[in-house]
């Protein structure tokens, strides 16, 4: 059996956790769960991350990192508010598309806020940074700095306040007109910038 390097058998953690996540919560995402669902020896996932939150804040990175690949290729609207809307919708179509990812991603971080509020305000600092840099990207310097904050955490924040939505009334189609709604205020707000 040919073996599998580090970095490989961490993607196949992080993927196992986020599924595990998603089907039985964080309380009983397990280390023998993840491993089994990783299809791995429980000691090489306490070779690859030393600590359960270790493993947790790699699952949460990249909870942040995949949806915002998805946004390196977003189309440029006419203006700045059509992209900045367009930025919103392709961030929930992800989602839409990896349904264990938004479930695991709002019960890891409300997970992190009751158990290690220091994690919690990490990945809610990088989420915002990650979301302005792709924002950035989308719109150029069409939008100043303090405003390009202040869109960035109220991305991060229609994202998370729908998917959190979404995982209690379990209705897509809900979810995409409500997105839509989201989209228009948002694209109102940039363009009165």
């Amino acid at each position: 059996m040919a073996r599998m390097g580090a970095e490989l058998r961490r993607q196949d953690f992080v993927e196992a956790t986020i599924k595990v996540i998603a089907e039985h919560g964080v309380a009983n995402a397990t280390t023998r769960r993840i491993a089994a669902a990783a299809g791995c020896p429980l000691a090489s996932l306490h070779y690859v991350f030393h600590t359960k939150n270790d493993l947790f804040y790699a699952v949460y990175e990249s909870l942040f990192n995949l949806p915002h690949q998805a946004l390196e290729h977003v189309p440029a609207g006419t203006t700045a508010a059509d992209t900045t809307a367009e930025v919103l919708r392709q961030l929930i179509t992800w989602f839409i598309d990896h349904p264990d990812a938004a479930k695991a991603q709002s019960e890891l971080f409300f997970w992190a806020l009751r158990n290690d509020p220091e994690m919690a305000s990490k990945i809610y600092s990088v989420a915002i940074e990650a979301t302005e840099q792709a924002l950035e990207r989308a719109v150029g310097a069409e939008l100043g700095e303090k405003f390009l904050k202040a869109a960035s955490r109220l991305l991060v924040q229609l994202v998370d306040g729908l998917t959190i939505a979404w995982s209690a009334h379990g209705d897509l189609h809900r979810l995409r007109a409500e997105t839509e709604t989201a989209c228009a205020a948002l694209a109102l707000l940039v363009a009165s910038h």
